[in-house]
């Protein structure tokens, strides 16, 4: 990641879609431990990575790996959103307190790992299994409208997706995951 990162303070256009396709989902999800608003996440990223392009030659040249820095730059977007608008009191009552640096960091490698074994028991599934899981889950798609979309039978979907979540239930721990981070 280092290099793609040099490559993107030197304007790679590449290198920059490359680090935003291989770190949105962690990003996401890191984004959602922060705040359980999936728009307000999405936003947040859109800023931060026209932010990082625009702000790319003054990037710092770290020795560090660099997605921490994205992280920590995405969590200063998001508080910053949750500043602007408007915000319940009882909401405020919920926030967190500001964490130590140490804990951000262990934070983030919790939600790279999550990542890492959501992506393995995809990977376990078959091609059909992985597109209608993607569509119901990460997409938030109906299962009428799943089926509309492949001209299948919502039946079909249902059972499809049963039986995905079936083989993936024998890594418990990557069922919790996926339940946990995309309830409402």
């Amino acid at each position: 990641m280092k290099d793609t990162w040099l490559n993107i303070i030197k304007g790679d256009r590449t290198s920059f879609l490359h680090l935003y396709d291989s770190i949105y989902t962690p990003l996401f999800h890191y984004g959602m431990t922060i705040r359980r608003d999936r728009e307000l996440v999405k936003e947040s990223l859109h800023i931060l990575f026209c932010e990082l392009w625009e702000r790319r030659e003054r990037l710092p040249h770290t020795k560090v790996d660099p997605k921490y820095y994205l992280f920590t730059w995405l969590k200063r977007i998001i508080l910053r959103q949750i500043e602007v608008a408007y915000t319940p009191i009882e909401d405020l009552l919920q926030e967190p307190a500001e964490e130590s640096v140490e804990a951000q960091r262990i934070a983030i490698e919790h939600v790279l790992d999550m990542h890492e074994r959501l992506q393995r028991a995809l990977a376990k599934l078959t091609k059909k299994q992985r597109r209608y899981i993607q569509l119901r889950f990460f997409e938030e798609r109906s299962y009428e409208e799943i089926a509309a979309l492949d001209n299948a039978s919502v039946r079909t979907v249902y059972n499809v997706i049963y039986e995905a979540l079936k083989r993936m239930r024998m890594d418990i721990v990557t069922l919790k995951m996926i339940i946990l981070i995309f309830s409402k």
